[in-house]
């Protein structure tokens, strides 16, 4: 799991001036640079927005503290946030109807996604 706090850290000291390297909390690490940048990479693409399986889609309404999902119609180009798990047409989804997303998708996503 990747430390959100230890990569904001790393790059306002390595990276921003002035340089605090003996402050980063990658200084001890070989090639403390390459593993910062991977590092923030993966935080970013870990935010990309994507399609929730059906299993991410149990785990989702299974939790308490979810947070909000998009949903995304056949035919339509208008996701929408949702919250409440009820709001969710389950035999929809189930046939292909609807799909669900991590975050709110582009105009572009929209249009691009594979129906059955």
């Amino acid at each position: 799991m990747l430390d959100r706090e230890k990569v904001i850290k790393g790059l306002e000291t390595c990276y921003c001036p002035p340089a605090k390297c003996e402050d980063c909390p990658y200084y001890d690490i070989e090639n403390c640079n390459d593993t910062l940048c991977l590092d923030a990479l993966a935080l970013l693409k870990a935010q990309e927005v994507r399609e929730l399986t059906i299993d991410e889609w149990e785990k989702w309404k299974a939790n308490p503290k979810r947070d909000p999902i998009c949903d995304l119609w056949e035919n339509d180009t208008s996701p929408m946030w949702i919250l409440d798990p009820n709001k969710v047409h389950e035999p929809a989804l189930l046939m292909g109807k609807l799909k669900l997303f991590t975050g709110k998708p582009t105009f572009e996503q929209c249009k691009e996604v594979k129906w059955k």
